[in-house]
């Protein structure tokens, strides 16, 4: 195959911040966990959630090692048809076992693209000549992701107020986008003869791994994961139960929370927007460790202050992972050669997915069927206490993140 031209590698690069606004215009965030507690008791949709984990932990390495293999554009296009059929099976509102198989869906769709997006976008800067642009290309993707989010929280909010499906029927529309986008992509990666074989390729992953650098930032993604899950998970319900005592609460509640992810998203984008400022000034390990602090917080008021006053507050909940996308990516993807790229990204990704999972998993086995205060309290107290070892874990182990 010839390589690129320069021209087209520049298309890349222009259509990229576009094509991850598809994937992250996410219409059901908003109210997903409401549809599922609209249909299953609280212990089944958590149970919804830890199968797609778990049907990330089987995707998200063959997904890497398929995307280094054969190349980054079909694994994105696979992701945006896995993403859609996805979409489609959660507008039919079938039975547990229809969500569980749009679960699954889910889990394909975002394990294609995890990885193998920021290898994508590496790879096109590196063969022009730009890998030094990463940092910067990386904050206005991660700027206009949030941006894209926000918009579409807000319509999703709007629609579901009438159906919670509908929702879902707009995010099908972007998956349709982001697929036109990937094919007007071209191959940036130039693939060698003799590829390693999939066990040959993760035991040297696992060997950047071992580089003091990667292996502290592999935890920090790794626990961030984790930690910024937990409020997504349960913002919907501290909604929900703060509207309660209204008369039309099952219509205002899809609203308020399109309005709460839409305003938490913007404030995502104006600081993803400046993430490598901050990155610049403290250092790259006092800023993800600031990012993480953010979190536990959190998470800690949430658990303490179970009440409607707090949720203004969990409108910060995704300002640690704007902090933290554009200075990780940038730190990890050119220290892993291109060839192994997408895999040790996807390594990556999967840890964290994997601990949440076992999270998810944990703490369904601690509630019952009524979503209460009580309940959030007690969900949450769990997390916050693994959210603090977790901290003092990083902080301790920080000087090995000044090493080059």
């Amino acid at each position: 195959m010839p390589a690129p031209s320069a021209d087209n590698l520049r298309r890349n690069v222009a259509l990229y911040p576009w094509y991850e606004a598809t994937v992250a215009a996410m219409f059901w965030l908003p109210v997903f966990f409401l549809y599922f507690t609209s249909r299953l008791s609280l212990a089944r949709a958590l149970q919804l959630e830890a199968i797609y984990y778990a049907a990330i932990v089987v995707m998200e390495v063959p997904s890497g090692y398929f995307s280094d293999l054969v190349g980054r554009r079909l694994t994105l296009g696979i992701s945006s048809v896995a993403l859609l059929g996805a979409y489609i099976l959660f507008f039919l509102d079938g039975s547990f076992a229809t969500f569980a198989a749009a679960q699954v869906c889910l889990a394909v769709g975002f394990a294609f693209h995890s990885g193998t997006n920021t290898a994508f976008h590496n790879d096109s800067l590196e063969a022009l000549g730009e890998s030094d642009r990463l940092a910067a290309r990386e904050a206005i993707v991660s700027r206009n992701g949030f941006f894209a989010s926000a918009v579409a929280a807000l319509a999703g909010g709007l629609v579901a107020a009438i159906d919670l499906r509908f929702a879902y029927a707009l995010s099908a529309a972007a998956a349709i986008g982001g697929f036109i986008l990937v094919l007007m992509f071209v191959e940036p990666f130039q693939r060698a003869a003799g590829h390693d074989g999939f066990i040959r390729s993760v035991r040297q992953c696992g060997g950047y791994a071992r580089q003091p650098m990667l292996m502290w930032l592999f935890a920090y993604a790794v626990f961030m994961t984790v930690l910024n899950h937990v409020p997504y998970e349960f913002f919907q319900s501290y909604i929900d139960l703060s509207l309660r005592e209204s008369v039309a609460f099952e219509v205002h509640t899809p609203l308020a929370t399109g309005i709460h992810v839409a305003i938490t998203m913007w404030i995502g984008s104006f600081f993803a927007a400046r993430s490598v400022r901050i990155r610049d000034r403290v250092g790259i390990g006092a800023a993800l460790l600031i990012a993480m602090l953010l979190q536990t917080l959190i998470i800690g008021a949430m658990a303490a202050i179970a009440a409607a006053w707090i949720v203004p507050l969990i409108l910060l909940r995704s300002t640690p992972r704007a902090l933290m996308t554009a200075p990780l990516n940038a730190a990890v993807a050119p220290r892993v050669p291109a060839t192994h790229r997408a895999t040790y990204l996807s390594l990556q990704s999967l840890a964290g997915r994997l601990g949440f999972a076992a999270l998810l998993a944990g703490l369904s086995t601690t509630v019952g069927e009524p979503v209460d205060w009580s309940a959030l309290a007690t969900l949450l107290r769990i997390s916050v206490i693994i959210a603090i070892a977790m901290l003092i874990g990083l902080t301790i182990a920080r000087p090995i993140a000044t090493q080059t």
